[in-house]
This record gives C-alpha cells, structure tokens and sequence, in this order.
C-alpha cells in the first residue's frame, strides 16, 4: 500500500490515455503479486510497490483532467464513471501492493498458495534466456506458442515490467512468463527444459484449499475485466453479471478464510493466506462499483466512447437455450475468441476446458477480439 505523502500537479495528459495505462498497469499487478508470493521474489513484489504509487499519481491526475473537462453539472455526471473507473482500478493495485507486501516483510507463504499454482491452468514461469531464445521478439513467444505473456523482464540488474512487445531477448536475460499450461510446456520443450513447479507434497486437503485459491483468483480476473467491458459498453447484462460474481466471492472468501485458519498451525501463513483472499475480494469490491455504474442510466461521455472503440476486444455473456452438440472449443474457434467462465447449476468455472460440451442452460462469458460473430440457434447473446 502507498503511504507516501500525497502530491499532484497537473499536466496535460489525454483521459483516454491515462484510463488505458491504468489498466494495463492492474492487469500487470496482480499478474506480479501473484508470482512474488508464489516463488517469495521480493524484486517483483517491489515493483509491484512501485506501481502502486504509480497508479496513485496517475489518477490523481485523472481526477484533475476530469475537473478541467467538465463544462458544466450535466457535463460533469458524464464524467463520473470515468472518475470511478480510475477510483476501482486505484483501489486494484492497492490489493495487488497489500499482496506483495507481506513478500517485502519475509512472512512466510504457505504450500497452498504455491499449489494453486500447480493445479491451474494458467502457470506463471521463470527463465534464464539461453542460446535458443536468443534475438527472439517478445510478440513472437506469443505468436509461437500462443496463450504466453512477458510480464517481467531482468537484464544486466534492471527489471523492465510488461516489456514492449518489440525488445529482442538477449542471453542471460531472465524472464517471468504467464500463460497457458500446454502452451508453456512447449516453449519448455522446445528449449530443452521441462516444467518445474514447486515440489512439495501437497495433502488433499491442501490441494482442495489450493484449488478454491484459484478459483477465487480466476474469478477475480474475470470479473475486472467484465466490470470495465460493462461500464465502457453501458452493458447492464454484463454489470449483473459482475454483481453474480461478487456475491460468489464473498461468501467463498468467508468460507475459505476459516478453512486456512482452522487447516494452517503458523501465525505467519495464516496471515500471508487471509491477506492473499481478502485482497483479491478488494479487487472484485472495485469490479463492483464499477459495474453498479452501468446499471444507472447516465448518458455516456465522448471520451469513453473513445476508449471503448478503440478497444480491440468485447466480452459477451452467452446462453445456451437448447442442445447444441459443441464443445467449449469449437465455440472458441467459431468465433475466434477465449471462453472466461461458464455458469451451470449455480457453479461458476473459470478457464473452462477446451474439451467441455455446451449444455442447455449453460453460460457462457466469451472474450472476442473482432466484429460480433454470429452464433447458431442453440445459443443467443444476452
């Protein structure tokens, strides 16, 4: 958490610009947070502090350039969702910092949390760059392998956070990667390395606790990201949605929280465990007071109008009304797209298997990245 004394001075710097940055900048914090608490990198979990206070600068600017844009009270309401967009994205890193700083302070991590890792599917990385990576881009790991993100890059003492996708990796550069289990695997293979993950042996119990941490995590992700897609788009289906999710994590968090305490014998991993689940509910809370924005009717100001069409991707929440004979996968390529989560019997699944056969009543949130596609009979848009 940023505790540094408060001091703002404006500068003209374009609103859309500054909503973007911020949010790419949440999106690299909890990816950062996650890590250092998962392989205990007080370098990362530091630059996690520092992007903290960085977002604490950059919406104090956002609030500055959204006073000197209004022109009038009518103006003015327009602007308010932008105004608590940066507030929710503000109060984001700071859930990501209060991870990060129980890293900072030596506690402890307890093997549930690095076990949440193991079980999945989406793994974070580290690798020392050897001669078979050498010259290779950044855009082209993910053009190899697919589902693979750079979000930290060492070289010669300096960390270069969510490195641009141009950067030429060089030897002995140390890279932090996040991305799909297989597709890991294969740059693994590929370069005569095999997946390592932490070797502790896990109990049921702690597996069962590990797998509700990545749940939560998951859900968490899903739920920002459909929390500024709903506000951006005035989108009031996909604001309820964030609303389902909400109520899930907060009673899961509750749940869980006293599973650890009755499951986790040293003060110190308890701690590092309650303050892991209860910032990722802060995070989901900001997910919240974003979307409860698209569920009040207010005109939408040009400027996110901009921001929102200048987005490359939309999320939609999908229903599947009748027997469809496809699977999760078939539905992605339809549509070139990525399912988030599906919803079926009050379950919520985050990362659905490729292989999962759509079933009647069944939602789906799929994130696309062109024009709407269109869908067969057995499913509508909602």
């Amino acid at each position: 958490m940023n505790d540094l004394p408060m001091v703002v001075k404006y500068r003209p710097v374009p609103i859309k610009k500054l909503l973007r940055k911020m949010k790419d900048e949440v999106s690299i914090a909890l990816d950062m947070a996650f890590y250092s608490l998962v392989y205990e990198d007080k370098d990362v979990a530091q630059e996690v502090e520092k992007i903290d206070v960085d977002v604490d600068n950059d919406f104090n600017l956002l609030a500055l350039q959204l006073m000197v844009a209004a022109r009038d009270p009518e103006d003015a309401e327009k602007l308010l969702p932008a105004l608590r967009l940066g507030m929710s994205m503000d109060l984001a890193t700071e859930a990501a910092s209060d991870m990060a700083t129980t890293v900072l302070k030596g506690y402890k991590v307890p093997k549930v949390v690095k076990a949440a890792l193991e079980i999945t599917e989406e793994i974070y990385v580290k690798l020392v760059v050897g001669e078979k990576l050498v010259g290779i881009k950044v855009k082209e790991l993910k053009e190899r392998y697919g589902l693979i993100d750079v979000i930290v890059l060492r070289r010669g003492g300096v960390m270069i956070v969510n490195p641009p996708e141009e950067v030429e990796l060089e030897l002995g550069d140390v890279i932090v990667i996040r991305g799909d289990r297989e597709d890991v695997k294969k740059l693994m293979k590929d370069i005569d390395m095999e997946l390592v993950v932490p070797e502790e042996k896990f109990t049921e119990k702690e597996k069962e606790v590990a797998f509700r941490i990545a749940l939560l995590k998951n859900m968490t992700e899903i739920a920002f990201d459909l929390a500024v897609y709903s506000m951006l788009y005035q989108d009031p289906r996909a604001a309820e949605e964030v609303l389902e999710i909400e109520s899930f994590m907060d009673e899961e968090s509750a749940k869980l929280e006293m599973e650890i305490i009755k499951n986790t014998a040293e003060s110190q991993e308890i701690y590092t465990s309650t303050v892991l689940v209860r910032s990722l509910e802060k995070m989901t809370d900001a997910a919240t007071s974003m979307a409860q924005m698209a569920l009040v009717e207010n005109e939408v100001h040009p400027i996110l109008k901009e921001v929102a069409e200048e987005g490359e991707e939309r999320i939609l929440v999908l229903q599947v009304v009748k027997e469809c004979n496809m699977t999760v996968g078939q539905l992605e390529e339809m549509a070139d797209g990525t399912a988030l989560a599906i919803y079926l019997d009050g379950i919520w699944i985050p990362l659905p298997n490729a292989s999962t056969e759509l079933k009647k009543g069944m939602k789906v949130l799929l994130k696309v990245f062109n024009e709407e596609p269109e869908f067969p009979e057995c499913i509508q848009v909602l």
